[in-house]
């Protein structure tokens, strides 16, 4: 599940866990694209990083108080490339990624997000 730390992550969360049968696991995938990480990459430990660890760390205890298995992994740098590669990576079945609701330009911006994805993946994508 990919998150970008907006009022809609609760939503993908519900979903997430409604999607978990008996003994799946949960993935948490966020990317970081502060200056710091979009140069450091993994290395990046400003300030913006941290709290973005944080968060995710947070999202994560949430749902393994619900008996579920979860794990969570940052990103740096570009969102397209880094949410395709963990979740390949994860050996994800299922990516769960939030749809924005914006119009004009950030529609366009971030809906080109979730088609580049979509298209280096050969799972199903389900936008919330």
């Amino acid at each position: 599940m990919a998150l970008d730390f907006s009022e809609r992550d609760q939503k993908l969360l519900a979903h997430a866990v409604a999607h978990a049968n008996a003994g799946a696991s949960l993935v948490l995938i966020h990317i970081v694209e502060s200056a710091s990480a979009k140069v450091l990459r993994e290395q990046s430990d400003d300030f913006e990083t941290q709290k973005d660890k944080e968060k995710l760390e947070s999202y994560a205890e949430v749902i393994r108080q619900q008996n579920i298995t979860i794990e969570t992994r940052l990103g740096f740098r570009n969102r397209t490339r880094e949410i395709a590669r963990l979740v390949k990576e994860s050996g994800a079945d299922l990516l769960i990624i939030g749809a924005h609701g914006h119009t004009g330009i950030k529609d366009w911006f971030y809906g080109e997000t979730i088609e580049g994805v979509r298209h280096q993946l050969r799972i199903p994508v389900l936008i919330v």
